[in-house]
């Protein structure tokens, strides 16, 4: 494969030409707000679940192990606020819309992926949570070897099957599952999921197989997982106990009664409550994208602010909208079929 001509980094510490493949598509599509990649390597994951990853620099440590000659990847913050939701359109199409709420100098990336013990799957990640800021994927400088992290580092995604999952920040202690299960950190979960669940009941078991460990130690997670017969969880982990909740709207407090108080959105909910009872529950993706624009942040000083992406996915066309940094007068369509440009 030709190298793209407008990525000119170095990757001096890949292993394969798969990596290089993938480091090779990268698609700066919006001012180094936001690239695309077709990762078409192997990620590792069977090995990554039976390393039992806790957190983010353990993930990090694996991958310049065993991914990586010499690696050089850094672990960077992991934070955030969020919003998110599913409704149908009028003609019965499943749509999830999301906002990644994060208050950092990062970058995008819309990452396809095709595993070959898996279910093909798109979405998108931060690569700031190893460090690479803004424009920094084409810089010329920066060495692009730790973006074969890419995989693990997704906030929200949908795969080939119409299942979708997003993770939303929640205030308290964070998760430490102790039940003598195999661990999993926050990200890896979401891998797990996108690769290997067909719908929301195979999301669940999956969860319920592994001890989860928050990425943060400061906070914990939950996730909102649809799929496209219309089904909605929230996922949560209250004083380290799996809760399962029938809810399709969600942002950043515990829904789960026994976690009252902890954690913050309230309005942010009450907005995306309020308007979905308005509508029936039934939106064109532009309403939902417009919902989104309505429960997005501005930029504050409080680490939880400021929206870096709002996505709608649609789980029946298997294709998704996006917007970068609040500029919801210029999207970004992309299909899980159809090339990333």
């Amino acid at each position: 494969m030709s190298r793209n001509p407008g990525i000119t980094n170095p990757a001096n510490h890949l292993r394969t030409d798969a990596q290089r493949a993938s480091i090779e598509s990268i698609v700066n599509l919006k001012n180094g707000q936001l690239y695309s990649m077709e990762y078409t390597a192997d990620y590792k994951l069977d090995q990554i679940l039976a390393a039992g990853i806790t957190d983010i620099p353990h993930l990090v440590e694996f991958v310049n192990r065993e991914l990586l000659d010499d690696g050089n990847a850094e672990a960077g913050s992991n934070n955030g606020g969020c919003s998110a939701f599913t409704a149908s359109t009028r003609s019965g199409e499943m749509i999830y819309g999301r906002n990644f709420d994060y208050l950092m100098n990062m970058t995008a990336v819309l990452v396809r992926t095709r595993p070959e013990n898996g279910y093909a799957s798109i979405g998108l990640a931060d690569a700031g949570w190893i460090g690479y800021l803004a424009g920094s994927l084409d810089d010329g400088v920066t060495d692009l070897s730790p973006a074969v992290l890419f995989p693990y580092l997704l906030m929200d995604g949908m795969n080939e099957k119409g299942l979708v999952i997003s993770v939303l920040k929640l205030e308290g202690p964070p998760t430490r599952q102790n039940t003598g299960k195999q661990n999993i950190s926050t990200t890896v979960a979401i891998r797990l999921v996108l690769d290997r669940a067909a719908n929301v009941d195979e999301a669940i078991e999956l969860f319920k197989g592994y001890d989860m460990q928050a990425s943060s130690n400061t906070s914990s997670f939950h996730f909102l997982v649809a799929d496209a017969s219309g089904r909605a969880v929230v996922l949560e982990y209250c004083h380290d106990v799996f809760s399962v909740v029938e809810e399709h709207y969600v942002t950043n407090f515990y829904l789960d009664p026994s976690m009252d108080g902890y954690g913050h959105g309230v309005e942010r909910y009450r907005i995306l409550q309020s308007v979905l009872e308005f509508k029936k529950e039934a939106l064109t993706e532009g309403e939902a994208m417009s919902l989104l624009q309505l429960v997005s942040q501005e930029k504050t000083e409080e680490s939880t602010s400021f929206t870096q992406w709002s996505t709608v996915y649609n789980l029946s066309k298997l294709t998704g909208t996006a917007s970068v940094l609040r500029d919801y007068d210029h999207l970004f369509t992309f299909s899980l079929d159809k090339p990333l440009t």
